[in-house]
């Protein structure tokens, strides 16, 4: 498998930490790429120039984050991500709205240099000021589960951390945030932290 990524992008993350989880990494061949670029290969494997895109073995071409993953648990591959219920599912659909309202801050402002004060990204960061705050009210460590909820949790509040540091997010989500902290070595999380 061929995974297109970018090491900042939270939705790639996502995947990366799931295929470290699922013990897949020596299987899939890992390029980073950027994603305003418009290289050729990268094109093909996702003509919206989005990552992470994967090409499976045989050839064919997933998108989206979580529909690799969907792609990855259907394989057989455990631990299941996707699993857990509607519960689990809607604490990481909490977690995933908290980091796709950063990148679109994080894109708004290519456009507009004074997207953060405009309506749009007043919305964008209240929307992850509420989504941390509900998704710690909501979250309970679920014992030997690193399932989605978890990854997408650690993902949102270290991405909101990387690209917004000078805000006080882990106040916001005491809980999350003391779990990430119980998490920091685990391979999953270490070696997948954004940099940029």
């Amino acid at each position: 498998m061929k995974l297109y990524a970018n090491p900042t992008s939270p939705f790639v993350r996502l995947v990366r930490m799931a295929l470290i989880e699922k013990g897949l990494t020596e299987r899939v061949d890992t390029t980073f790429v950027d994603a305003w670029a418009d290289d050729a290969a990268f094109l093909d494997a996702n003509p919206a120039g989005r990552v992470p895109a994967l090409v499976a073995d045989d050839g064919t071409r997933l998108t989206e984050a979580l529909l690799i993953l969907a792609h990855l648990d259907a394989a057989g591959t455990t631990p299941a991500l996707l699993a857990g219920g509607p519960a689990a599912l809607s604490a990481a659909g909490v977690a995933i709205g908290v980091f796709d309202a950063a990148v679109a801050v994080i894109i708004g402002r290519k456009s507009a240099p004074d997207f953060d004060t405009g309506l749009v990204g007043q919305k964008r960061f209240r929307t992850m000021r509420e989504g941390l705050r509900r998704l710690d009210a909501a979250f309970a460590e679920s014992g030997d589960s690193f399932g989605l909820p978890a990854i997408a949790a650690i993902t949102a509040l270290d991405y909101l951390a990387f690209r917004f540091p000078d805000r006080d997010w882990r106040s916001l989500c005491p809980k999350v945030a003391a779990f990430r902290d119980a998490q920091a070595d685990r391979p999953s999380v270490r070696d997948t932290v954004p940099r940029g």
